[in-house]
């Protein structure tokens, strides 16, 4: 009887003990413990009815103590039942030196605000958050927002997320991580197949923080390629519900991701079939980042909704082909909201909206219908530029084609004057050869007479010479007799007063 009666009391002592076990790991079961424990009141914030099959803590922190973040750390440390964690500030905070203060750290009246939490609470809430991650299996939506995570907070989170496998949901809006805890945070996600979700509203992403983010997708994107070839080839089929990875991406309000981050997000998301939606409002787009997007819509027909709101330099034309792309009902006036206006008012209320909205369209066709006067006018203006330029560029071709002719003409006229002076010059070249040719003729037959008709040939004297002086030998100074037989070569048979045949210079010479 003893022994079973021990039994039957261990049983419910291991039951109760197990219980025990199990409420020490439920975050609301340990915060009330650790208040009674304490004797601190609870906060009604944490203190909530949880919904059916579902256990969660959200709340805002910004009246929070120093002692109410120890509770909620210590009761966080062990946790294993919460499946959405969100804690939010409503005001954006930095880590100065004695811990979390608001940007504008003195009030109006210059007192400065007592922090709030110490620098080492919030040291031991980042690292309970990281153990939170890595412990939990059943969270799926995790949320910090306005608290400073830049730095070694952030490395610190990432630690506990690389080894979380249910997390489907990130946001760290307003927590200002940068472009490097950007670059942090995605080399760890990229290989988080179950999150969907990254919210990095408001964290000071620049270009650089976009391509971190389209460097995940582009990732994701061929894991998802081979994963979808795996199936086709074992099942036939694809089923596109079950290939996991990011399909909501929310990087508003960082104004300096401009036209050029976007294009990185666009060059990505071409020839991608999985992410749905992405909110780019007033990130400083214009035009060019809205040419960038229509680009990428004409190729990705998946993509179900791309907020580009409060970005002022993107123009009403560019709106309306967007939302026209993205398939939303929209009426030749640009606005979605058109249709609900055409609804018949019923109360005074709706007739003071409506005749607000016609307003509003109707200050805002005015401003169109001014900028489309001032265009023309730029129009007309460039019309009459381009008419001078056109009358003087006509003058400058007269005055370019008079010179051509005049030069033409100069040049036929140097033309016929050397053509005549060729013509001279060959007939005055015939008529000497022919003078030439006649001399010599003329010589040659003179000499041909003299020499069959006579063996000598008499040089007369010339009537201009003197007498030969008595006494002396007489030598004639320009005629002689030159005594020759025919057929004497040289000077064989002459003496000592013979001298050669004169020759006619003219036949010498040819």
């Amino acid at each position: 009887m003893s022994s079973n009666t021990n039994s039957t009391n261990g049983k419910p002592a291991g039951r109760s003990e197990r219980r025990n076990r199990q409420r020490g790991k439920d975050f609301h079961h340990r915060y009330l413990a650790l208040c009674r424990s304490k004797n601190f009141h609870p906060l009604p914030e944490i203190v909530k009815t949880k919904k059916k099959n579902q256990s969660f803590l959200d709340v805002y922190g910004d009246r929070f103590k120093c002692y109410d973040w120890q509770l909620i750390t210590d009761a966080l440390r062990e946790d294993n039942s919460l499946n959405n964690v969100a804690l939010r500030l409503r005001k954006t905070y930095t880590e100065g030196t004695d811990g979390l203060v608001p940007h504008s750290v003195h009030e109006g009246n210059g007192a400065e605000k007592t922090p709030l939490i110490d620098k080492r609470t919030f040291k031991q809430l980042v690292e309970t958050l990281a153990t939170f991650l890595r412990t939990n299996k059943v969270v799926e939506h995790f949320t910090i927002e306005g608290f400073p995570l830049a730095g070694v907070r952030l490395c610190t989170l990432i630690t506990g997320l690389s080894q979380n496998t249910s997390l489907t949901e990130l946001n760290l809006a307003r927590c200002s991580i940068g472009d490097e805890g950007c670059k942090a945070l995605c080399a760890e996600i990229k290989f988080l197949p179950n999150l969907q979700l990254l919210n990095l509203t408001a964290c000071q992403l620049t270009v650089k923080g976009c391509q971190a983010v389209a460097d995940v997708i582009k990732f994701q994107k061929m894991q998802r390629y081979a994963t979808s070839w795996e199936q086709s080839l074992r099942y036939g089929d694809i089923k596109e519900d079950k290939l996991m990875g990011l399909r909501y991406l929310y990087l508003s309000h960082n104004p300096a991701i401009g036209d050029y981050g976007l294009l990185e997000l666009t060059d990505v998301l071409k020839d991608d079939a999985w992410v749905r939606q992405i909110h780019v409002c007033n990130c400083g787009l214009t035009d060019v980042a809205a040419q960038f997007l229509t680009e990428c819509l004409n190729m990705n027909a998946s993509i179900e909704k791309f907020d580009i709101r409060d970005n002022i330099k993107i123009s009403n034309e560019a709106c309306h082909e967007i939302l026209v792309k993205l398939g939303a009902n929209v009426d030749d006036d640009g606005s979605d909201t058109a249709s609900a206006s055409k609804k018949s008012p019923k109360t005074l209320a709706s007739l003071r909206e409506h005749c607000e909205f016609l307003e509003m369209q109707l200050d805002s066709e005015r401003n169109r219908n001014s900028q489309l006067e001032s265009t023309v006018e730029q129009l007309h203006l460039q019309i009459g530029d381009y008419a001078v330029q056109m009358n003087e560029l006509q003058r400058e071709l007269g005055a370019l084609v008079k010179s051509r002719n005049e030069l033409l003409e100069r040049l036929k006229k140097l033309e016929n004057k050397t053509s005549k002076k060729k013509g001279a010059g060959c007939s005055l070249r015939r008529t000497h050869s022919d003078a030439m040719a006649s001399v010599n003729h003329e010589a040659i037959e003179t000499l041909m007479v003299a020499t069959t008709s006579k063996s000598e040939a008499v040089v007369k004297k010339d009537h201009h010479s003197r007498e030969p002086q008595q006494g002396g030998s007489s030598l004639p100074s320009v005629g002689r007799i030159i005594e020759r037989s025919i057929g004497d070569c040289g000077g064989a048979g002459g003496g000592e007063h013979e001298m050669p045949l004169l020759m006619d210079p003219v036949s010498e010479k040819f």
